[in-house]
């Protein structure tokens, strides 16, 4: 068996902010993925990738997957369950050098449920124990976004979190999205409760598209962080720092109003005290953990 060079994935603690894309059928770009300090990185069969190039390809990823060295979660995106190249995608990079299969297009359970099955199969081919391999399903249809709360809770326990797609649902629901995204509050709001209530972390958001206004990339991710969601795709290597730093930022002043309520609860707890106020709010227990939280 191959030998993993990369450290393995502690899925509790690791930071998942942003998720680089880059097309499995362009050598360069494979090579140069690990270079921006994502969190990690999406190496793409499907959209990204012509069809004529798609076969091709999946060699091409193989072959990068060992050549990855520094970005902490490395994922493949493979062609849907809807096309007759899902199963051989699956196959071709299974590996121990793989985190993640990110599966576009989910509808139901169902399918991640006979996922589960290939992956455990290709597991103990690989000398790997049953479970290594991560699963991220991709909301991006009506029937997905209705399904959400199943698909969450589905895959045999390998559901990292739920992805929202962004153009595939503005496409399948025949909608144009405006400048303050309201057209996809609902379905973003139900894949964040979805996740949250079966247990997985935060979920992620689809991508940007305009790649040169970072100052819009950073409004947009602040509202879908607004949401419960922690992290989102970058489709250029340019968004990479821009959604990560808005991901983990808390301003001074929320910042030293978290200390103080941490603080002052704590120092109220060990007098026996449970409920006072901070800067004239009201805390309690609930109140004092998600100060920690955030502040974490």
């Amino acid at each position: 068996m191959m030998q993993r060079m990369r450290p393995p994935v502690i899925w509790e603690s690791q930071r998942l902010r942003c998720l680089l894309f880059t097309p499995g059928s362009e050598p360069r770009k494979l090579r140069r993925v690990d270079d921006f300090g994502a969190d990690g990185v999406v190496l793409d069969l499907e959209d990204a990738v012509a069809e004529a190039e798609k076969t091709e390809a999946r060699a091409l990823v193989r072959a990068a997957l060992a050549g990855l060295r520094s970005t902490p979660v490395v994922a493949v995106r493979v062609n849907g369950a809807d096309t007759n190249r899902f199963a051989d995608d699956v196959r071709s990079v299974v590996t121990p050098d793989l985190d993640c299969v990110m599966v576009p297009k989910v509808e139901d359970a169902q399918l991640l449920d006979q996922l589960d099955d290939l992956l455990a199969e290709l597991e103990a081919e690989a000398g790997l124990e049953r479970g290594t391999i991560r699963v991220l399903p991709t909301l991006e249809t009506a029937a997905g976004v209705a399904n959400a709360e199943t698909i969450a809770t589905g895959g045999g326990g390998r559901v990292v979190t739920l992805l929202f797609g962004i153009v595939d649902y503005s496409r399948d629901l025949d909608i144009e999205v405006g400048a303050d995204a309201h057209e996809l509050l609902y379905p973003r709001s139900r894949v964040a409760i979805a996740a949250r209530a079966a247990g997985l972390r935060a979920p992620l958001d689809g991508p940007w598209l305009d790649l040169e206004d970072l100052d819009g990339l950073a409004e947009e991710t602040r509202r879908v962080r607004a949401l419960g969601f922690g992290g989102r795709i970058a489709i250029y290597p340019g968004q990479v720092d821009v959604i990560q730093r808005t991901c983990s930022e808390l301003p001074e002043s929320t910042r030293e109003r978290l200390r103080r309520v941490v603080e002052e609860f704590e120092r109220a707890e060990s007098e026996g005290i449970a409920s006072i106020q901070v800067d004239g709010r009201f805390v309690d227990y609930p109140v004092y953990v998600h100060a920690k939280q955030r502040l974490a």
